[in-house]
């Protein structure tokens, strides 16, 4: 869980100690980042392992209409939308 600084507590630093905690906070928010990106890129690699083929042939099989939308793969593709919306 990242830390939080409350407004008036940072209203009350001096402009140093204000940069400071923000650089440590952006700093943390960019560790917890690539943990949550690692998360992802495991659970779908998990997904292309059980069902032996990569995201990519998937997705080429869904829109084609010789892969059933499952719960499993429902999943899958929230995990894919994630990965894109985290930079990735």
């Amino acid at each position: 869980m990242l830390n939080q600084i409350q407004a008036d507590a940072l209203a009350q630093m001096s402009a140093d100690e204000r940069k400071e905690q923000l650089d440590a906070l952006v700093e943390q928010a960019r560790t917890a980042n690539g943990s949550s990106t690692a998360y992802l890129k495991s659970r779908i690699k998990a997904f292309e392992l059980r069902y032996e083929m990569t995201s990519e042939a998937m997705l080429e099989k869904l829109q084609a209409g010789t892969q059933k939308e499952t719960a499993d793969i429902a999943e899958w593709l929230f995990l894919l939308d994630a990965l894109e919306g985290s930079g990735e």
